[in-house]
């Protein structure tokens, strides 16, 4: 034996390796032990203790991964290195015994050894082994302990977290038998953490769905994920309600599913929400009223004024306050303010998006070639308007008569912004809209667009202007001079046809508009007719004219008849069809009013097309698109006019219809 008391290695990186402690006071023993643990000394250092004090030191000094300690020491005993009963050693322990009894053996362990050895030449040779493999057995209780302690650590965490949280929580089993409950929940329900072990969910004072239901009914909980939360109320134990958000977790306990649910108190949030909604809602109505308000007067205004032209006219005609040469010009201011009526109805629809539309494929350029004298005309002399189109621009699906309203109102707003005159640049071109683009536009969707700039040099606007620029109804205009509508007209038929537009301006500097529509896709052939005006055509046929207004009905038959067709008027579709029930009558077209008493149009015309299968139908009215359609009048292929109808109108709708059933037949 070398009789050193440690035999010092190192790893490469110069690191000691882990020590082994043999305490042995025999030296043969000791030597024998020496050389059999020769083949650990790559792995291991072996230092020697002749006795239970240099045994004691050597620990001290350096713990070892396990100690060989003689059973019989000169000084004493080899179980007194174990710790007392309540203590556990950090490292293990093999006794070794020159007396292999069964007495020794259950003494040591009972004491805390993790193994005994009797020596022997034997026991000696398989030493190495027996080490080896008492060192697997100790890190392996080791990791089970440590694995203990985490669990037992994790636990008193979960415990002082599940205790302390400001949520009630509840663990429950799947039939709802709560099994565990916080301070929060005690609290909320009124009733004691023992009181809440004895109940199931829905008796804790829950108003609504069973919670079992709503846990098989809830895709989230089967999938073992997390639910939403849902509103509930609870009454707790002292009669107090509150709201409550439920939010449920599934979780897999030791023996069994339970479940986490947590319950949080929204009463004050919900109170709040309540109330913010209830001011909202008085807000809303109190600028809806403001809003009407505002219409009421604009509107007033300006159908007091027409009708003031209509009826003034209209009364010295009558009571012989004009010479009869002074007639024909009454009667044109008559129809200019009539015509004018029609506009400001047409406005009020547009804003309410009720009007009825056509959309077509147009070159957006010709549109505002064709326009610029109109435009001209209604800006004045002082103004000085420029038209600079681009080449190639992409053509647009768009009603004409909105997009006209649309140039029309801005052509107004600037002319009125350049009261000692100025300058309205009207330009086009094409602008692509990507990814990156569109973040700068708020309404934009990627692609091709034509852009059409309206620029003035008139006094620009504030931000605030700016900000309430396309709130109906919002005119900084004095009073009496318009009704607010025409910029939120302008938004939404931009809107409407799948644009979106931008101003910018600057007090002093003038105004840009920028109109973005989108191109035209190829599959939309549809292109707007290109006719010079022609003179109304005339016909012969005999055309069913059905109408409940008298006056109406009168004149439309008489805008017929001028234009050289048989009309028979009846008020009631009773009376057509008591009509047509004679065989000998011929008519080749059915007029007739989409809204009538006990019978509307559309259902007319089905009972009298199964008498009359090649009978035509010209359908006429003065309500909005949506209550039409409720009459299924407005469906792909149908004729139908709006009121109100003008002469050349009507009739070219009515040699329209008439036509299209000629070339059917043929």
């Amino acid at each position: 034996m070398s009789g050193r008391l440690a035999s010092v290695e190192r790893h490469r990186t110069g690191e000691l390796l882990p020590s082994i402690l043999v305490i042995e006071d025999d030296s043969g023993h000791a030597a024998a032990i020496e050389r059999s643990l020769e083949s650990l000394r790559g792995s291991y250092r072996v230092r020697f203790a002749r006795s239970l004090r240099e045994g004691r030191l050597a620990i001290a000094a350096e713990p070892p991964v396990l100690v060989l300690a003689d059973m019989h020491l000169s000084d004493g005993r080899a179980l007194e290195l174990l710790p007392g009963p309540q203590e556990r050693s950090s490292f293990p322990i093999l006794v070794l015994t020159s007396r292999g009894d069964e007495r020794t053996a259950v003494q040591s362990i009972r004491a805390g050894a993790l193994d005994y050895v009797v020596k022997s030449s034997e026991s000696l040779s398989e030493l190495p082994r027996t080490v080896e493999r008492a060192l697997r057995e100790w890190r392996a209780v080791e990791d089970q302990l440590r694995a203990e302690r985490a669990l037992r650590d994790s636990e008193e965490r979960f415990r002082v977290l599940f205790s302390a949280a400001p949520d009630a929580l509840l663990i429950h089993e799947q039939d709802g038998r709560v099994l565990d409950a916080n301070r929060a929940a005690e609290e909320l329900f009124g009733l004691p953490r023992k009181e809440l072990l004895s109940r199931r969910m829905d008796q804790l004072g829950f108003d609504g769905d069973d919670l079992r239901a709503r846990a098989q009914r809830s895709d989230d909980q089967r999938a073992g994920r997390a639910t939403e939360p849902e509103l509930l109320h609870v009454e707790s134990n002292g009669g107090v309600r509150r709201d409550v958000e439920l939010r449920t977790v599934p979780l897999q306990l030791t023996s069994q599913q339970a479940v986490l649910a947590t319950v949080q108190d929204v009463s004050g949030r919900m109170s709040s929400e309540r109330a913010r909604v209830r001011l909202e809602e008085q807000l809303h109505h109190a600028l809806k009223l403001e809003a009407m308000g505002r219409l009421a007067g604009g509107v007033a205004h300006d159908f007091n004024n027409l009708l003031t032209a209509i009826a003034g006219y209209s009364e010295l005609m009558l009571t012989g306050g004009l010479d009869q040469q002074e007639w024909p010009g009454s009667l044109r201011e008559i129809l200019n303010a009539a015509q004018r009526a029609t506009a400001l109805t047409a406005q009020l629809l547009a804003f309410s998006r009720k009007q009825l539309i056509e959309p077509v494929v147009l070159d957006l350029n010709q549109l505002l070639s064709n326009a610029t004298r109109m435009l001209q005309r209604l800006i004045g002399e002082d103004v000085e308007l420029s038209f600079d189109p681009s080449s190639e621009l992409h053509r647009v699906k768009i009603d004409p008569n909105q997009l006209e309203q649309v140039l029309i109102n801005l052509a107004v707003n600037a002319r009125d912004a350049m009261p000692q005159g100025g300058q309205l640049r009207v330009r086009t071109h094409n602008v692509e809209i990507g990814e990156r683009e569109q973040r700068q536009f708020l309404d934009a969707v990627p692609g091709r667009y034509a852009l059409l700039s309206v620029e003035d040099t008139g006094t620009g606007m504030t931000d605030e202007t700016l900000s309430r620029l396309f709130e109906p109804f919002f005119t900084t205009k004095e009073r009496g001079r318009g009704t607010g509508l025409g910029l939120s007209i302008i938004y939404g038929v931009v809107k409407q046809n799948g644009g979106f537009i931008l101003v910018h301006s600057k007090v002093g500097q003038g105004t840009r508009f920028e109109i973005y529509l989108p191109r035209a896709e190829p599959e939309d052939t549809v292109e707007a007719a290109q006719h010079e005006p022609l003179d109304a055509p005339r016909g012969h046929e005999t055309i069913l004219l059905v109408e409940d207004e008298p006056p109406v009905r009168e004149v439309v038959a008489r805008f017929l008849r001028n234009a050289g067709y048989d009309v028979i008027a009846v008020s009631r579709g009773s009376e057509a069809i008591g009509l047509l029930q004679c065989e000998e009558l011929h008519v080749d077209l059915l007029v007739s009013d989409v809204v009538l008493p006990a019978m509307d149009g559309k259902q007319l015309y089905e009972r009298l097309h199964s008498m009359r299968p090649q009978l035509r139908v010209l359908f006429v009215s003065g309500y909005t698109d949506d209550v039409i359609a409720k009459h299924g009048v407005l469906e792909r292929g149908v004729a139908f006019l709006e009121k109100p109808l003008s002469q050349e109108k009507l009739v070219r709708a009515v040699r329209t219809v008439l036509d299209r059933a000629v070339v059917a037949a043929t």
